[in-house]
Parts: C-alpha cells; structure tokens; sequence
C-alpha cells in the first residue's frame, strides 16, 4: 500500500488529500501526521488550474515527506526530469501516475521568487533581490488556541514593501495544522504558495530568508559545507528538476549581517522578527526578542547593557534556552555580549565558545556562498550585498564550513561556566519568584 495523494484544481481553490496506510503518518514519537487535507486558498488573479503539475508534486513531496512509510503516489502527470529527480529519496519509493509530462521552463521575461516571512532575514534577502522578485507570503490561518502566531509585524513589512514598488502576494495556506505539534512538515513549506502560482507569474527560481546560521550551521556544535548537506542535495535537486532553482541570496550572511542591512534601510522600522506581538509591539517576551534585540543594543550602543540582560533573563522561555548545551545561535549571543561589563554580561558570556574568539567575520559576507544563486542573479546579488557588507577574509572560511565546538562542550572550563551560571540564574530569578 502507498500514501495516496489527491487534488482538486478549482477555481482559486488548491485542496489536498492524502490516504495513509498502517506504514504512514509517524514521523517520531511526538511528531505525527495529525490530519489529511490542507489548501492553499489563491488570490482571484489566479487561476489553480494553470499550476505546473511538476510544482503540484514538489509540493506534495515537502508536505509529506516526513510521513511516508514505504511509498507514496503522486497522480500528477509530471516530466521525466522531475520524475528521475525522486529517485533521491531512499527512506521510501515514490510512484508516478504519468511521467510524459512537459519540464517547466521560465521564458526569458521571468522573476525570481521570494517566499517571504516578514522577518528581519526575510526583508534583508528581499533588499538583496532584483527589484522585479515577486515575494509571496503564506498566510497561515489562525485558529483559536492552537498558536501564539500573530501576524500584524508581517502585515506591516508587507504594506511597506508595497509602498516601495515590491510585487507582494498574501496567500492563505493552512498546511501546519496537518502536523501534530503545530508546525511545518519541512523547512521549506513556507514556499508552498510560491510554487503553486509560479508557472503563471513566470518565476524562475525560489529563494528564502536562510541565514549562515541554519544553511552552514555556525553556531552550532558542528559547522557544514552545505553545497554538500544532505538537505541541500536532497531538495536543490528537486527544486532544480521543477524547474526553479533555489536561490539563497543570505545563506552567506549571519544574523547580524542581516540586522545591519535591515537597519541601513527604509525597512528598518517597519520590520520585527517576532511573531508573537501585536504590531507594532514585539512580545519582548520570547528567544527571539532576546536575541534580536541584543544584537540591535550592540548595533547602537556598542555593548548590551546590564538593564537589558536583567530583563531579558527573567524570561522564562530565555532561562530554558539558556539552560541547553550547546546554546541555540551562540555565535550570535557571544557577538553582541563581546565587550560587556557586568555581572550579568560576564557569567553569560562565559557560556559560550566564542568568549575569547574573534567574531567580526559574522559583520561580513562568506564569498562561496554566491554559488547558492542561479547564476543569472550571481552578480546583481553580490553587488548588493557589498553595498552593505565587506566579503569574509578567506582565513575565515573554515570558520563557516568547518568549526567545531565538541572540545569546547566537553571540557571542564565549559562544564564549570555553566554550573557558575546555573547557580547565578538561581540566585538572580528563584523558581517562585
């Protein structure tokens, strides 16, 4: 038996249904295939009719990926090309209906694509972009007391880019509460509305907000090359054989890259990475906030200050990240905690692996990372990001492709800072306070 896969083009409508057998919907113990539709509801100047069938599959294939057992059947009548490109997959066999499909080829008028967040990341790729990028924002349905999500912030960076002459679409999708917790299937849903109009907006590749930190994974215990990651490998491919290459114009850059560029913009105080608060507050009570706003104390006053910490630290969902090895963006935390005075600065920057190393590399770009572009965009893009930021020097490169952290997290120095701040956190924020 296989995962059967069904969709109804109507209208603007796009539904999706899937059949499971006993071998589906597990992906591990606490995440599952909780329902078995979703839809991407289409702006009335489009037609779902005219989706590619290649970008039906694509689609089909992030969305269920997770969850397939041992087969899955798509009923799209897709090219060869696109049809070869799932033999990626080894976990489980993909069957096609049909594969005497037409491949899906931009005409030369063609734009790239954004699938846009509304977050800091996000609107720095978007400022990297041509200016004729059509950026599509998955507007993800709320239901009550099931998210925290609040998409005001979003909605307002939307309405800015709009007044600067950016082609922007909202799409509904409500694809997330196919999962049980909440959240995407795959990292790369966000595209999902994207690729259904892309055949008739004529887009020719698909980009996202992906920074340094999640595509080679700095600030992580282990660092990648991802031209090489499995991820990359997995979906560049598929995305390349739909026809739409990815394009990831911040992979290159760091967080704090792309907090400068978003600040030396007209975006700056139209765009928030939180997606809690209500436009146009920020929660300031999320890891996100925390983080974020560290790196803007830095950007402004040169060091983060003690009041900030004290605050930031009382949060609950902060002390828990706080409490990990190793910690979530460390690189980013031991950047703007640099140069810090203070009880608070310093028994939380002694936390952290980048203490003592030099991280001004994370103020700059990583040159290689220009060949994660279609090479149509390559020098457009770079000339943009070097209107912001200066390339890397190449000693640093192997600080992006190959830098570990495991010595440092297994060794007594490390293991002492963070009883040290563990007991500090103790004596600052008692549990009944």
């Amino acid at each position: 038996m296989a995962m059967e896969v069904k969709v109804l083009q109507e209208g603007q409508k796009l539904p999706w249904h899937f059949t499971l057998d006993e071998t589906d919907g597990k992906y591990t113990e606490k995440i599952r295939m909780q329902g078995d539709t979703f839809s991407i509801a289409l702006p009335k100047e489009f037609d779902a009719t005219l989706a590619h069938p290649d970008h039906l599959a694509l689609i089909s294939l992030l969305v269920a990926h997770p969850f397939v057992g041992t087969e899955l059947n798509l009923p799209f009548e897709v090219s060869e090309r696109f049809a070869i490109a799932t033999k990626v997959f080894t976990s489980y066999k993909v069957i096609h209906t049909n594969k005497t499909g037409h491949e899906y080829h931009a005409p030369e008028d063609s734009s790239p694509g954004l699938a846009f967040s509304g977050g800091a990341d996000s609107t720095a790729c978007l400022l990297l972009m041509p200016e004729s990028t059509v950026s599509v924002f998955m507007d993800r349905p709320i239901r009550k007391k099931t998210s925290m999500y609040n998409k005001t912030a979003a909605y307002a960076t939307i309405a800015h880019a709009q007044k600067q002459g950016h082609e922007m679409h909202s799409i509904p999708c409500d694809v997330e509460y196919l999962r049980q917790p909440l959240g995407f299937p795959t990292d790369l849903v966000p595209s999902l509305p994207l690729l259904a109009i892309a055949q008739q907006r004529s887009i020719d590749s698909i980009a996202f907000g992906t920074v340094m930190e999640s595509a080679y994974r700095i600030g992580h215990e282990k660092a990648r090359n991802y031209e090489n990651s499995h991820h990359y490998r997995l979906w560049g491919s598929l995305f390349r054989a739909a026809g739409l290459p990815l394009f990831l114009p911040v992979a290159g850059i760091s967080e704090v890259g792309t907090s400068k560029i978003v600040r030396e913009s007209t975006f700056n105080a139209y765009t928030r990475s939180c997606i809690r608060g209500k436009w146009p507050n920020a929660c300031e009570n999320c890891w996100k906030c925390f983080r974020k706003n560290m790196v803007e104390e830095k950007f402004r006053d040169q060091q983060v200050s003690e009041n900030y910490l004290m605050k930031g630290l009382a949060i609950k969902e902060v002390r828990l990240k706080l409490s990990q090895m190793p910690i979530s963006h460390e690189n980013v935390l031991a950047w703007a905690l640099q140069g810090g005075q203070g009880a608070y600065s310093e028994v939380l920057i002694q936390r952290l692996e980048g203490e003592n190393r030099d991280l001004s590399y994370l103020e700059c770009y990583y040159p290689p990372s220009i060949d994660l572009m279609p090479q149509k965009y390559q020098q457009e893009t770079k000339k943009r990001i070097s209107s912001f930021l200066k390339p890397m020097n190449e000693e640093d490169f192997g600080l992006v492709t190959g830098h570990k952290m495991t010595a440092w997290l297994e060794s007594t120095r490390a293991i002492q800072a963070k009883e040290r701040f563990d007991q500090f956190m103790i004596e600052k924020f008692p549990i009944n306070s």
